[in-house]
C-alpha cells in the first residue's frame, strides 16, 4: 500500500509528458560517455559531468549554460597552467594552488560566467592522477571532454527540446497581456476587484515578468544560434518585447489608479469607452504575439486624442486619463513594431 502514491506520481509524470526532460538528460549522458570512450579519452566521465551541469529543457538555455561552462573552464585552465609553471620554477605547491583557486573563487562571485574556473584550475593544479600526461595535456583533455559534453547536450536539447524558448516566450507574454486586457475591461464595470486583490494580482504579474525576462534571454540566444537574428536590433528582439511588456503593465497600473481616483468613472460612458478601447488594444496585441493578425490600435488612439484635446475646466478629469492612455498607446505601437521585425 505504501508504494501506491509513488507509483501514482511516476505514472502522472509519464501521462502528462513531464518525463521528456529526464529522457533527454539520460540520453545525453549515454551519448557523451560513448563518444568519450570511442575517442579513447581517459576519465570519460568528465564529458558526462559537463552534460549534467549544462543540460537544460531548451536549446537556448543549454547554450547559455554551456558557453559559461566553456569560458569558465578555459580561464581556469589557463590559470592552472600558470600555477604549474610557477611550481615548476620553485613556487610552493600548496600556496600556489590555494592562491589561484581563492583568486578565481573571488572573481567568480563578481562574474557568474566564471563559476567553473576555480574547479578547472584545481583539477589541473592537482593533476598528478593521470600517469603519462603532463599538466598541459590534462588541461587540453579537460577542454576536449567539456566540449564533447556541451556539444552533446546542445545537440540533443535542440533536436528533442521540451520547448523552444521563442514560441514559449510569445505564449507567456500573450497570456500576460490577455490578463491585463481582462482587468482593464473591468475598470469601468461594477465587478472591479478590491485594491487588496489588485495588489495580489500585480505581484503575481511582476513575478511572471521576471520569468519572461529570463526566458527572453534564452530566446534571443536561440535566434542568434539559428541565425534568425542577423541585425543588432533583432538579436535582442525578445528582450525588447519583455521590456515593453513591463512598460505596458506599468501603464495599466496607472490607468487602474486613475479610474479608482475618479468616483464616477464607472458610470461615465466616455470613460467606459476608453477602458474598452484599451482592453481591445491589449487583447489584439496578445493575438499578434501568437501570430493572429495585426492589432487594431485606432480606437485607443481616438480615445487618447479625445482626452488629450478636451482638457478644459469643465472636464478637468480628462487630463488624468489622457496621460496613461497616450503612454499605453505609444508602448503598444512599439510592441507592434518589435513583433514586425
Amino acid at each position: 500500500m505504501s508504494t501506491a502514491p509513488a507509483l501514482q506520481r511516476m505514472t502522472g509524470l509519464w501521462r502528462h509528458g513531464r518525463w521528456r526532460p529526464g529522457v533527454q538528460l539520460a540520453a545525453a549522458v549515454a551519448v557523451a560517455w560513448l563518444v568519450s570512450v570511442a575517442l579513447h579519452l581517459p576519465e570519460s566521465f568528465w564529458a558526462v559531468m559537463s552534460v549534467l551541469i549544462v543540460m537544460r529543457p531548451s536549446a537556448g538555455s543549454t547554450l547559455d549554460a554551456g558557453w559559461d561552462r566553456v569560458r569558465g573552464t578555459a580561464a581556469g585552465a589557463l590559470c592552472g597552467l600558470a600555477g604549474v609553471y610557477l611550481q615548476h620554477h620553485g613556487a610552493p605547491a600548496l600556496a600556489t594552488t590555494l592562491g589561484i583557486v581563492m583568486l578565481l573563487a573571488f572573481a567568480s562571485a563578481a562574474a557568474p560566467g566564471l563559476r567553473s574556473a576555480p574547479v578547472a584550475a584545481l583539477i589541473i593544479l592537482s593533476a598528478g592522477g593521470i600517469p603519462g600526461h603532463s599538466a598541459l595535456q590534462v588541461a587540453l583533455l579537460r577542454m576536449v571532454q567539456i566540449g564533447i559534453g556541451v556539444g552533446v547536450a546542445l545537440a540533443i536539447s535542440t533536436v528533442a527540446s521540451e520547448y523552444h524558448a521563442g514560441p514559449r516566450f510569445n505564449e507567456g507574454c500573450a497570456a500576460l497581456l490577455h490578463g491585463i486586457a481582462r482587468r482593464t475591461a473591468a475598470l469601468a464595470g461594477a465587478a472591479r476587484p478590491a485594491e487588496a486583490e489588485t495588489e495580489r494580482i500585480n505581484a503575481a504579474t511582476r513575478a511572471a515578468l521576471v520569468r519572461l525576462t529570463i526566458l527572453a534571454g534564452s530566446a534571443d540566444l536561440e535566434a542568434r544560434w539559428w541565425r534568425r537574428g542577423a541585425t543588432a536590433g533583432a538579436s535582442r528582439s525578445y528582450r525588447n518585447k519583455a521590456r515593453l511588456a513591463a512598460r505596458i503593465f506599468q501603464d495599466a497600473i496607472v490607468l487602474d489608479r486613475v479610474f479608482r481616483r475618479v468616483p464616477d468613472s464607472g458610470t461615465d460612458p466616455v470613460w467606459r469607452e476608453a477602458a474598452e478601447a484599451a482592453s481591445a488594444a491589449l487583447a489584439g496585441m496578445a493575438g499578434a504575439l501568437l501570430g493572429k493578425g495585426t492589432p487594431d490600435l485606432a480606437a485607443l488612439d481616438r480615445a487618447a486624442t479625445y482626452h488629450q484635446s478636451n482638457q478644459t475646466e469643465a472636464v478637468v478629469s480628462n487630463a488624468l486619463l489622457a496621460a496613461p492612455l497616450c503612454l499605453l498607446h505609444d508602448d503598444l505601437q512599439r510592441m507592434q513594431r518589435c513583433i514586425a521585425t
